[in-house]
């Protein structure tokens, strides 16, 4: 069923964009936590930079899937590795945080986010020892606070 379900994702982003008149490539795998596909190309009328059109694209392709299995697994979609490169820095960044809240004992809080960046670092730091992560605040600036243990 995995990869009946990475190859409907694919397609369904390859026909989008065929209709919508762009040459794209879909590459897919999965990940540990869900399934990855990634548009690759030089669009000529997409807003690349535009979180929100990714987040707008991995909902569509959540609910293209929904019609083969009642709970799709999460997706990220991304547009030429961008998020990819986005989710390694911010990796780096929360273990950072991680260092200084231990060392400097206290509370390290970080900018805000949107929901998919925040979900990077507490998973980054699900399994660091000595600290824990929530989130604070609300809508738009809603951020990750890094608390050292005891």
């Amino acid at each position: 069923m995995d990869q009946k379900l990475l190859e409907l994702g694919k397609g369904f982003l390859a026909e989008l964009f065929r209709l919508a008149g762009e040459a794209l490539t879909v590459e897919g795998y999965w990940e540990e936590d869900g399934l990855y596909l990634n548009l690759v190309g030089r669009p000529r009328r997409l807003p690349e930079e535009e979180t929100q059109f990714r987040a707008d694209l991995t909902r569509l392709v959540r609910l293209h899937l929904q019609r083969w299995v009642k709970r799709p697994p999460p997706v990220v979609v991304d547009l030429n590795g961008r998020w990819a490169a986005r989710r390694r820095s911010l990796v780096e960044l929360a273990r950072e945080a991680a260092q200084r809240a231990m060392e400097e004992k206290h509370p390290i809080k970080l900018d805000p986010m949107p929901p998919d960046e925040r979900r990077v670092i507490h998973l980054a730091l699900a399994e660091f020892p000595g600290v824990r992560t929530y989130s604070v605040g609300q809508g738009p600036g809603r951020r990750v606070v890094i608390e050292p243990l005891g």
